[in-house]
């Protein structure tokens, strides 16, 4: 039971880390727009308990458990909390990862450049030597 657990909060602790040199599968803009719309849904549902239970409080003969509902409808409003801020963390690593691929074109690019001019620099180098050689 030890290791399983150990192994559980290991995984739990690989998953929580956010690398900004790889990006894990499930960070897409596809779970960014599904955690938005499922945070919505979440909103909608928690904003009409709400109404619907202050309503039937307030202007009908109908006595609801008023409490109990109201902390439904803040678990909902919770629940969607938690979506929107998981379509944020998603909307973040994405965009870290892509300034990481472009930060690694642009070291490229300069490498590439450094190494074209080290190049040249020795091509010009073995050609005075010649020069040089041959006037002597």
């Amino acid at each position: 039971m030890k290791k399983i657990a150990h192994w559980l909060l290991e995984k739990v602790k690989k998953d929580m880390r956010t690398d900004p040199f790889t990006t894990p599968s499930r960070r897409t803009k596809l779970s960014y727009y599904f955690d938005n719309l499922v945070s919505m849904l979440f909103y909608l549902m928690g904003i009409y308990l709400m109404l619907v239970d202050l309503y039937q409080e307030l202007f009908k003969a109908n006595n609801t458990d008023f409490l109990g509902t109201a902390l439904m409808a803040l678990v909902l409003l919770l629940g969607g909390l938690l979506f929107h801020w998981s379509a944020y963390i998603d909307l973040r690593a994405i965009k870290r990862y892509q300034q990481y691929l472009k930060q690694q074109s642009i070291e490229q690019q300069q490498k590439l450049r450094r190494e074209t001019w080290l190049k040249a620099v020795e091509q010009g180098k073995t050609e005075l030597e010649q020069k040089l050689n041959y006037k002597e």
